[in-house]
């Protein structure tokens, strides 16, 4: 239930009379929560509310002074009388709610699914599941700014990917125009499960670069050659030039974009250029034209951006960017695809990664990458500001990886001072089943103690240490830098917490690939948010490593481990992305999550729900679960593992 008082944390608004006596009032601590001003017996002591206090809050004389995490502050030593009277409970004991706030809810096609290949929620059959977005309802709030606030609030920006719309269990809108994504199960996420509010920016995800001979190799030729039959002989494209990879999915869907029905397109390679414009497409592309008008309509500014590369497309941007005929084919593309789609404002550059490896097969040029990377920005901004001009000022954003070795090889400092605008860090993917070689956190916040002392860092990455680098080493404005968060979860089997081995080749939970567990599929299966407080289900139990402030869900059954991002630890980031000054925070992606992990971004970073349109109270799910540590690792491995993966030493 929406109480005003509960987000003005630090204003004596947020309670009750405070200058009433302890007297009758006092009780024995019994998960009381709310505004008004409690006085409770704990371990022999009294304790009162500072503010609005939530169920989980458990009174703690250690505490130096009450925060968001615990709103309890120590008075005085209890009375023999007052335990006598009250009680005197000794064990902070939060048991789960009753009462149950529906987030699930049914998807016929996604319990066959789960029986037709054996799967079971506590990872005792097969390891993947196939779980569809449809498992979750629309958990968005709706948010507005705190007019209290000092200073302005951060971006909240998500990507959203072109093939989260597709899932084979759904009749196919066109059979002969299917793509590849569109004959297996899929997320089949719905872009109309996204209010226009929710978000300040989204970032259409991905457009690819002519002549990428990489995974997608033969469906990026295919949209080239297509592009050229379709113009004439000195107007056809080159290689760098920018293409979508999907035109049907990008142009032509209704399903699942918030499209209506009957401005599906038969689009394909051969034909796709008549719709590759703002007015006339549908598909992704027009669904997000949809959805920032709606916003407008309700005076939301939400902003579109534009990626290019990703990870399975980011092997031509070396060969591309050495190249000044084909920086000058991408440049003039992206200018083009700013005139064909007005609504864009800013174009987005996921290289993984300049100067170092990032999937197998790419290319990379260690000592050049980082210079040419700047080259190619600083000749996109004069580009976009001759095109442009600054009433209609077009952005320039990078993916950046969170690895400070990776960073050092990106010339970050080369593309400040050549008009780059934005960061946005990829604080996630520390961890990874098969390619790690210990246990580690998938998208924590800070390292652990014992990682300064480690000369690698492999293992025990951080947010904070590639925040801290660019700021203090780069010297990057942490206006630039957006911090981001994950709507999935790394796992594991054969985990051992104490060595933090696993089972590497073992085939570790996920929904669409081996040890990836997206953010439904957890909450459908092993992640319990229904009764006022996060726990682990199905045998999973919920976790928090206090040294590296980052949740895990553990099954001492198979050993199963899953480092994710809860509701807590993407508030606590966006507490620390708004402590830092930086310009926001962001998901990989948009499409993964059913509003729960948005809401916890929103709130961190100081947004209040609007009265009236809170659909979950957050608090409740801030809580930690058991409390634990990583062990450190043997370095002397981390050493060797590091030479084996030429990871740069910092």
């Amino acid at each position: 239930m929406y109480d005003e008082k509960k987000y003005q944390y630090t204003s004596k608004k947020a309670m009750s009379d405070a200058s009433e006596g302890v007297g009758n009032s006092l009780a024995a601590w019994n998960n009381q929560s709310g505004g008004e001003t409690f006085y409770v017996i704990f371990d022999s002591g009294v304790y009162t509310n500072s503010y609005w206090v939530e169920r989980w809050h458990v009174p703690d004389r250690n505490l130096e002074s009450p925060s968001h995490e615990n709103a309890w502050t120590y008075v005085r030593p209890a009375t023999p009388q007052e335990m006598a009277e009250h009680g005197n409970p000794t064990e902070g004991i939060v048991e789960p709610s009753p009462d149950k706030t529906q987030i699930l809810q049914p998807d016929d096609l996604t319990e066959k699914t789960y029986v037709d290949v054996n799967y079971f929620p506590d990872g005792s059959g097969s390891n993947l599941s196939y779980t569809a977005a449809r498992v979750c309802k629309s958990m968005y709030n709706e948010y507005e700014q705190d007019r209290t606030r000092d200073r302005p609030h951060l971006k909240v920006s998500a990507y959203v990917t072109d093939w989260c719309q597709y899932d084979a269990r759904l009749p196919p809108e066109s059979r002969a125009l299917q793509p590849a994504e569109d004959v297996k199960p899929g997320r089949g996420f719905d872009l109309e499960n996204i209010p226009p509010t929710a978000y300040d920016r989204l970032v259409f995800s991905f457009l690819a670069i002519y002549g990428d001979k990489g995974k997608l190799g033969k469906e990026i030729e295919a949209v080239a050659d297509g592009w050229n039959s379709q113009v004439e002989a000195d107007e056809a494209i080159t290689h760098g030039h920018i293409v979508p990879v999907d035109p049907y999915g990008d142009l032509g869907t209704t399903r699942n974009v918030a499209v209506p029905p009957d401005d599906r397109r038969e689009v394909g390679p051969h034909n796709f250029l008549q719709y590759y414009n703002q007015e006339a497409a549908s598909g992704l592309l027009g669904g997000l034209r949809n959805l920032q008008e709606r916003a407008k309509k309700v005076g939301h500014k939400l902003e579109l951006a534009f990626s290019i590369g990703g990870w399975s497309m980011s092997g031509y941007f070396s060969p591309m960017v050495k190249d000044p005929q084909q920086r000058r084919a991408f440049v003039e593309s992206v200018v083009d695809f700013f005139r064909r789609f007005p609504m864009f404002t800013a174009v987005d550059i996921d290289w993984e990664y300049p100067g170092t490896s990032g999937e197998e097969g790419n290319e990379w040029d260690e000592e050049h990458d980082g210079p040419n990377y700047a080259i190619l920005v600083g000749e996109l901004r004069k580009a976009l500001d001759g095109a442009f001009g600054t009433r209609a000022r077009k952005e320039i954003t990078i993916a950046s990886s969170a690895v400070v070795g990776k960073l050092k090889k990106s010339n970050i400092r080369g593309l400040i001072e050549n008009g780059l605008d934005n960061i946005f860090v990829m604080t996630y993917d520390f961890f990874g089943t098969g390619w790690a070689d210990w246990i580690g956190h998938h998208t924590n916040l800070y390292a652990p103690p014992y990682a300064e002392n480690n000369p690698d860092r492999l293992y025990d990455l951080s947010a904070d240490e590639a925040i801290q680098y660019l700021i203090n080493d780069e010297g990057v404005p942490p206006g630039k830098i957006h911090l981001g968060f994950a709507n999935y979860g790394r796992s594991c089997i054969g985990a051992n917490l104490s060595d933090r081995t696993y089972t590497k080749p073992g085939m570790a939970l996920g929904t669409m690939e081996n040890g990836a567990p997206e953010f439904f599929c957890l909450l459908n299966n092993q992640f319990d948010c229904e009764h006022q407080l996060a726990l682990g289900k199905n045998g999973f139990k919920l976790m928090t490593d206090t040294a590296a402030d980052a949740d895990i869900l553990f099954n001492p059954v198979g050993n199963h481990y899953i480092s994710l991002d809860t509701p807590r630890t993407v508030m606590q980031k966006g507490i620390y992305a708004d402590k830092e000054k930086l310009g926001g925070i962001f998901s990989w992606s948009g499409d993964q999550d059913d509003g729960l992990l948005a809401n916890a971004a929103r709130e961190g970073t100081g947004y209040i729900p609007k009265k009236g349109r809170e659909v979950i109270d957050m608090g409740p799910l801030y809580n930690r679960g058991e409390l634990f540590e990583l062990p450190a690792t043997d370095q002397g491995k981390i050493k060797t593992a590091a030479r084996k993966r030429k990871i740069s030493k910092d």
